[in-house]
């Protein structure tokens, strides 16, 4: 990925997406640590199933960046979301829960966490340093 640069992509709201918005991480962070990339790839997951499964629309808008030494991901989707509390609030869910683990995944692994509700859509930007 070129510095500076926004990569963007719309995926269907589906859970066979959630592989593609992986993918998507792995082949465009090609210039940042491993973990990093693998970390990525993983609140990429956690954030587009939440989207797919909590969200009310057909699409998912899906955004990577990086530069000098940070990467953000953004995740938005259609819907209020009056779950998605705040981000000092999400924990993992204990073992014993079936769902409930990935907004305490995303918080125990990005730096930083915004959540904005805007035009009846909700956005989640994580942020990573390297």
């Amino acid at each position: 990925m070129t510095n500076g640069r926004v990569m963007r992509c719309e995926l269907e709201a589906d859970l066979a997406e959630v592989g593609t918005a992986r993918r998507f991480v792995r082949t465009n962070l090609v210039d940042v640590p491993g973990s990093l990339n693998a970390d990525v790839q993983l609140i990429a997951s956690e954030l587009v199933t939440n989207a797919v499964e909590h969200g009310k629309g057909d699409r998912v808008a899906f955004a990577l960046w990086c530069d000098q030494g940070a990467v953000a991901l953004t995740v938005e989707s259609i819907g209020p979301a009056p779950n998605v509390g705040e981000v000092d609030e999400w924990e993992v869910a204990p073992a014993e829960q079936i769902t409930g683990r990935g907004l305490g995944i995303v918080r125990s692994i990005a730096d930083r966490v915004e959540v904005s509700r805007r035009n009846g859509r909700l956005v989640i930007t994580a942020r990573m340093a390297f």
